[in-house]
């Protein structure tokens, strides 16, 4: 496994392409749902998962109210930043949250987040499924090896549970 993107990561991570704006990811993760809820709506928790292992996060605001607002700034270790934000559009925790997600770099392209959370047996289905405005902003999200990105964040988001329980 390389260390810092993860590669191998993608094995616990089921991605597939529900329509042609769509990207669904869907994880299990070996905790109940409030835990993995917290984990997730927690900035301080949020920190310490989002992003490949040798990004930092010196931005992690998060307003987790319908209408409230959030944004991430990711720093890889070349010194860039990456900057996320959106607004929460639907809460009902711990089993569902929408919100939007804008790139900073394109600020006219907003996607749509929609999360929910399955608890089977003391585990969690975490579905996530992004809806972008176009085929076209959807592959192009797809070449930039977001697939590989969000496996690992939510590997590590695995790790931070386990600490929490």
């Amino acid at each position: 496994m390389d260390a810092s993107t993860g590669l191998d990561a993608r094995k616990t991570l089921e991605v597939t392409l529900p329509s042609d704006n769509e990207i669904l990811m869907t994880r299990t993760f070996n905790a109940p749902r409030a835990l993995v809820w917290e984990a997730m709506t927690t900035p301080e928790h949020v920190r310490k998962w989002y992003g490949f292992r040798d990004h930092t996060m010196p931005v992690c605001e998060m307003d987790v109210r319908i209408g409230g607002s959030w944004r991430y700034v990711s720093r890889m270790a070349d010194g860039q930043e990456i900057e996320f934000y959106g607004t929460y559009r639907e809460i009902v925790p711990p089993e569902r949250i929408v919100f939007t997600e804008i790139f900073a770099p394109f600020p006219d392209t907003e996607s749509v987040v929609t999360s929910e959370f399955v608890e089977e047996n003391g585990a969690t289905r975490f579905s996530c499924r992004v809806w972008y405005p176009s085929k076209e902003v959807r592959d192009m999200v797809l070449s930039t090896g977001m697939d590989t990105g969000a496996a690992v964040s939510y590997d590590r988001l695995a790790e931070v549970i386990e600490t929490l329980k």
